[in-house]
């Protein structure tokens, strides 16, 4: 295997758009804690980075393996790029390794309140297209592809930065658990997660959109094959809406920084995107327009962060 092969293996060119929610994740942990911890961040990124070349990885060979239409078969990276399926296999477990060791570090280094929800990812990751019930096969995608990608990459970067404040936190009392919820933390940055999430969501539904006889063709049933596609392009567009409404409620109270207005100003980039997207769902044509909304849209919310870190008063 080539690199330039193992580039397109792994999808590279997608890390700088799951690494912006993260990265958005951190500064808000500068900007509402005040707080930072250099080691645990720095760990939390090799894994990562890790696990989303996993998955890129794992879903092209699940993708081989399960394939039951010819042409897509003869398109997919394993068969075009002839990458022997043993060797892809030992690729992907030497990634899964990585985020493994690297996630048991950064649980010493915080707290065990992280455990479960780690878990879970690392659950979803392998499960999503591996199996007889591969999640990607019913219409769950675009939740877990918002809640993994965009809400909790986003809250573990807050969490893992501030996890000394103890408001998402457990105890030892001897043989006594005692775990912390503190709401009046949490909601604000479930609040700020939401708009992440929207956006991991869409990329999910305008994929599926796409590639909906695809899909259908080899028995994955997502979530436009129930809805419909003039349904699922209303709930595409309406979800924008939903992301803007959570940014005027984080400004209003006191959550983001008054700079996040500024994020306001991409929507004259974002609006003909999601009309131009709306009007044309073909993959080669249209699909990029989505990628390129989340990184304005997560883009704008880390610069705008970061500008009411530097002008704070």
């Amino acid at each position: 295997m080539t690199f330039k092969t193992f580039l397109n293996f792994t999808r590279i060119q997608t890390l700088p758009a799951a690494l912006l929610s993260p990265i958005a994740g951190l500064l808000f942990s500068l900007w509402y804690f005040r707080s930072f911890h250099w080691l645990p961040t720095l760990f939390f990124f090799i894994g990562l980075v890790s696990i989303n070349l996993f998955v890129s990885a794992w879903n092209n060979l699940m993708d081989y393996r399960k394939a039951l239409d010819p042409e897509y078969k003869k398109w997919n990276i394993i068969v075009a790029r002839k990458i022997n399926p043993k060797l892809a296999f030992k690729i992907c477990m030497i990634f899964l390794l990585i985020d493994l060791l690297v996630g048991l570090v950064v649980l010493f280094l915080t707290n065990l309140a992280i455990l479960p929800i780690g878990a879970l990812c690392f659950l979803i990751a392998v499960f999503y297209t591996y199996g007889p019930f591969a999640f990607s096969r019913f219409p769950l995608g675009e939740l877990l592809a918002g809640l993994c990608e965009g809400f909790i990459g986003f809250f573990l970067a807050v969490y893992i930065n501030s996890y000394d404040k103890a408001y998402f936190f457990i105890r030892f009392d001897g043989w006594k658990m005692e775990w912390t919820w503190d709401f009046a933390v949490l909601i604000p940055i479930v609040l700020v997660g939401l708009m992440c999430f929207v956006q991991n969501f869409n990329i999910m539904l305008s994929d599926n959109l796409c590639d909906l006889e695809q899909d259908v063709r080899n028995q994955r049933f997502t979530l436009p094959f129930y809805l419909k596609t003039p349904l699922s392009l209303t709930l595409f567009a309406w979800l924008y809406g939903f992301a803007a409404l959570c940014i005027l409620l984080a400004i209003g109270f006191g959550i983001l920084p008054i700079w996040s207005l500024l994020m306001l100003l991409i929507a004259l980039k974002v609006v003909p995107n999601i009309k131009k997207f709306r009007a044309k769902q073909v993959k080669s044509e249209t699909f990029h327009l989505q990628i390129d909304n989340l990184m304005l849209f997560n883009g704008a919310l880390a610069l705008t962060l970061l500008l009411g870190i530097l002008f704070r008063k």
